[in-house]
């Protein structure tokens, strides 16, 4: 019988972002090919650490706090005890959906969408959500490494540059912000509705954050969007894969309508516009 320790605590939550990421598999290190024949090689040498890896990036807003989750769920017994649990995520997980989420311990959460148990994830990292968004922060290493990124379109073996602006950020209440780009047209445009976008950072330790596609509201000659909790209303599902140590390919799970768009980077005070017609 369980105990009322054992219940879960379900808090309200709102899911900020769902994407896809995948790693390539990776090369050992010349320690690796030195280890004899027969001898266990440690761990980051067996074939489970250097493989290719893809899974689901959650993140979620709850209480104070923003949590970047992967959602497993073990098909089988055996699973539950295999450390490669399988990689899954609830359809009903979309950006902007509002769940329950039960804190199991600093490493370890549970989602759901309806009332039952919910979907066991693992805690990639969070942070608390203390500063009013609109407020300026502080020009830390990693603000400064996002902001010097950027995303170019890569389009007919080609790469396009986009335009790039500054963020011109407006309070207008309640924790929301206004973002707003002048001009009502974008110069950068793609030729396909399924864009391809590179992040290119410069550095490996600059590879980090979410990254957000959204459409944007055009009128009297400025682009605009509305954000809360540094995540627009108008945000649009991507996938985010990791292809290199500095760079991140993204694609869109669906056809763009056509419109004004942006791309924005975590920690950083730029938007990279494209326009598609």
């Amino acid at each position: 019988m369980c105990s009322a320790a054992d219940t879960p605590i379900w808090e309200p939550a709102k899911v900020v972002a769902v994407e896809q990421v995948s790693t390539p598999a990776k090369e050992p290190d010349p320690s690796c090919r030195a280890v004899p024949k027969g001898a266990t090689p440690p761990a980051r040498c067996r074939p489970s650490a250097l493989r290719a890896e893809q899974f689901w990036r959650v993140t979620v807003d709850v209480g104070n706090k923003r949590l970047v989750v992967r959602p497993y769920r073990p098909a089988k017994l055996l699973d539950a005890l295999n450390q490669d649990a399988t990689d899954y995520i609830d359809p009903h997980l979309t950006s902007a959906s509002s769940i329950q989420v039960a804190l199991v311990s600093s490493k370890a959460i549970r989602l759901r969408t309806d009332q039952g148990q919910g979907i066991a994830a693992m805690v990639d990292s969070q942070e608390l959500l203390s500063t009013p968004v609109a407020a300026p922060r502080p020009q830390t290493v990693a603000t400064r490494a996002a902001s010097a990124s950027k995303v170019v379109l890569l389009e007919n073996s080609d790469f396009l540059e986009l335009e790039t602006q500054e963020i011109n950020s407006k309070d207008i209440g309640d924790g929301a912000a206004l973002y707003s780009f002048t001009g009502d047209s974008s110069q950068s445009r793609a030729a396909s509705n399924n864009p391809v976008f590179l992040v290119m950072a410069e550095s490996d330790t600059a590879t980090g954050g979410n990254v957000e596609l959204s459409r944007l509201q055009v009128g009297r000659g400025i682009r605009e969007l509305a954000s809360a909790k540094n995540r627009s209303a108008s945000s649009i599902p991507i996938i985010v894969t990791q292809v290199s140590a500095t760079i991140r390919k993204v694609n869109v799970r669906e056809p763009l309508a056509p419109g004004e768009y942006v791309i924005l980077l975590e920690n950083s005070h730029r938007g990279f516009l494209f326009a598609v017609r």
